[in-house]
């Protein structure tokens, strides 16, 4: 259970990550995706954990059916946002 399900938590994203994500377009990004904010050399994208959590869910299924279909690149970009988005839940788990 998450230490503190209702404050945001921010991951830092890059910029093909970002668009990659815009262009999914899953069920439960459309919040998350609207905070996105240039830093750096990538964008903070914030949310809850609950939101976090499912978007979670929708990129790591994403990301086998990539490399079933062989897309490599897009497979890359959504370990990455899983690894990233599975670090950061399991840090609020504890």
């Amino acid at each position: 259970m998450p230490s503190s399900s209702g404050a945001s938590i921010t991951i830092i994203v890059s910029a093909a990550e970002l668009v990659l994500l815009e262009e999914l377009d899953f069920p439960c990004s459309q919040d998350v995706l609207a905070t996105a904010c240039a830093i750096g050399e990538g964008f903070a994208l914030d949310g809850s954990w609950a939101d976090l959590d499912s978007l979670a869910g929708w990129v790591a299924g994403e990301a086998n059916h990539a490399r079933r279909k062989r897309q490599s690149r897009q497979a890359e970009l959504l370990d990455g946002i899983a690894d990233q988005l599975e670090n950061v839940l399991a840090a609020r788990r504890r």
